[in-house]
């Protein structure tokens, strides 16, 4: 034994460097994915509460509309107990440790957050969020109770939001600050390690297939551009299982085939930052990739700056990630915020956004525009006889035949039960206005069966004109509905201008 020893000592001392040191990469890679998967996680429920912050005034301002309109408010009531819930258990294990859901509703172990400028924004946030926790917790079902709490809801809600803004920004902070700690001392071991022995090559070989095998099943795109040439030099393979090109399409190549022109721009304006020296305005941005049957993809890249391989220029590097089915959902909540669920119609929200840009437009065309209030006559009475499922499949041909009769210009909105408001704009004349409005009624008075049971409504409106009897949608929308409210009073079932 000692013999081999010696005779080996040259290879054996750092063939055992080698082994220790890799041993100490492994344990710091375990490490990593430790304190990633810890931040993840951290990061989730921190953006989490957000969320859960604006769930709760939704369900508040739900309630408070139900409870106006005689509507049933334990569904929304539950939502946002079971919201509020969610969101203090989660807060007091941030900040004192704990359990708590995770996204997928599994009970996760949270640990306390030791960092002295998290812990502040911890306790900001706790400070804000008591009062509002026991005040929903004692909150009493009656209009003026209701409607305190969702103006303290809504007042507090931003300052709530931008704490938890600020506590996921901390968080990722944190995360990448031991990141960046971890991967210098791997850095440094690595270095070791090849001034150690010549079988480290071998070993830094050996990982470089198996990161490579590891990056060529991520979804994710690796990529590297040359400022100067603005050519590709690297791409991870996983750009075929995103772009279905194989990685020689683009290695050596210009940037342009792999964005939009858009993106390509926005590229080109960072690429010229890299060539002076100069930092990015950002670390992430969105882009569209070029798929290769030219189908555009919605991406997120993460952006740094490096030094080339030669050290002569600077490179910009990114990871892409394919958001194409976050960008799906946002859409898909920006319409469920801004349309009737029931006709698929604008919805009051909608209404006050639209009706500010028509005036507007107006005012800069020097053109006419009128606001028309619809409520429908004797629907009380469909809902009363026939179920509210018949009213609502009334409501639904209501809004099909109001759209029949109006131009492509014109939008129609439905804004409580039975109430619809029309933007008309480039309006001639008030012959045209009444001819809309009486076309309307018509159609609106016709009989219709729905579901084996006869129904006939009918229709009162009021027309208000912009400039003329009002400057703001406030103003226009308070005379239409009291000009509608004179052919109530006067009989029902026809069209009245503001006096």
């Amino acid at each position: 034994m000692f013999e081999v020893i010696s005779k080996y000592r040259h290879f054996l001392l750092p063939l055992s460097l080698v082994i220790i040191f890799d041993i100490t990469l492994l344990a710091m890679n375990y490490r990593i994915s430790v304190q990633l998967e810890a931040s993840s996680i951290n990061i989730n429920i921190a953006g989490r509460q957000r969320m859960l912050s604006q769930k709760m005034t939704k369900s508040l301002l739900l309630m408070h509309y139900q409870q106006n309109q005689g509507l049933n408010t334990d569904a929304a009531f539950e939502e946002l107990m079971e919201a509020m819930s969610l969101f203090d258990q989660t807060l007091n294990a941030m900040i004192n440790g704990g359990e708590t859901l995770s996204a997928d509703s599994q009970l996760i172990q949270v640990e306390q957050f030791k960092e002295t400028v998290i812990q502040t924004t911890l306790e900001q946030s706790v400070a804000l969020w008591n009062p509002l926790y026991l005040s929903i917790q004692q909150m009493q079902l009656n209009d003026s109770a209701l409607e305190q709490l969702v103006n303290a809801m809504v007042a507090d809600n931003l300052q709530l939001l931008a704490l938890m803004n600020k506590l996921t920004n901390q968080l990722e902070a944190s995360a990448k600050r031991q990141t960046y700690l971890l991967r210098g001392l791997q850095s440094i071991i690595v270095i070791l390690i090849l001034l150690s022995f010549a079988m480290a090559i071998n070993r830094l070989i050996r990982r470089e297939q198996y990161f490579s095998k590891l990056m060529e099943k991520s979804s994710d795109i690796v990529i590297v551009i040359n400022s100067a040439s603005g050519n590709i030099t690297f791409i991870s393979a996983s750009v075929k299982l995103l772009l279905q090109h194989e990685e020689r399409y683009y290695l050596g190549q210009p940037y342009h085939r792999l964005f939009d022109q858009e993106s390509a721009t926005r590229i080109s304006h960072l690429l010229l930052l890299a060539k002076k020296f100069r930092p990015l305005p950002y670390s992430r941005c969105e882009v569209q990739l070029v798929r290769a049957d030219n189908e555009l993809i919605d991406a997120e890249m993460l952006l740094q700056l490096n030094r080339s391989e030669d050290g002569r220029t600077i490179e910009l590097s990114g990871d892409i990630r394919d958001i194409t089915e976050r960008k799906q959902l946002e859409l898909a909540l920006t319409e469920m915020a801004h349309k009737d669920s029931l006709t698929g119609l604008a919805n009051r929200a909608q209404f006050s956004l639209l009706a500010e840009q028509a005036i507007l437009q107006a005012q800069r065309k020097g053109t006419s525009l009128a606001m028309m209030f619809i409520d429908l006559d004797n629907f009380k009475s469909v809902n009363d006889d026939c179920g509210h499922h018949v009213g609502d499949a009334l409501l639904i041909e209501v809004a099909q035949r109001i759209g029949q009769r109006l131009r492509a210009s014109d939008t129609v909105f439905r804004i409580g039960g039975d109430e619809f408001v029309v933007l008309l704009s480039d309006v001639d004349n008030d012959r045209h206005l009444q001819k809309v409005g009486d076309k309307i009624i018509a159609t609106l008075s016709e009989k219709m069966v729905i579901d084996n049971c006869p129904c006939q409504v009918g229709a009162s409106i009021g027309i208000a004109r912009y400039p003329e009897d009002g400057e703001n949608i406030d103003a226009l929308l308070k005379a239409a509905d009291e000009a509608m409210y004179r052919v109530k009073q006067s009989g029902k079932n026809a069209v009245a201008f503001v006096a």
